[in-house]
């Protein structure tokens, strides 16, 4: 049997808006990276188009897409800003 991890996914900005909630929960396979995270979400047609231009975190650490997850991590999906 696959070992799973949960993985809760905080949304941020319009890409909470997009996916019409500030979180939700992922069960990914033991050894998942951020990669697989994102591939996950991009499932979503409403996220798919803004996913590309985000940053990611894991705890208060911004990461790359080929960052491991674990369990219990929380993966932030962070929109560009902009201001003046």
């Amino acid at each position: 049997m696959e070992s799973m991890n949960t993985i809760t996914i905080r949304f941020w900005g319009i890409t909470a808006r997009l996916a019409g909630a500030e979180q939700r929960v992922l069960q990914l396979s033991a050894g998942a990276r951020v990669a697989d995270a994102v591939e996950h979400l991009r499932l979503d047609a409403t996220l798919s188009g803004e996913l590309p231009r985000c940053a990611y975190a894991v705890g208060d650490d911004m990461v790359g897409l080929d960052h491991p997850l674990a369990d219990g991590d929380e993966l932030s999906v962070l929109p560009p800003v902009s201001g003046g």
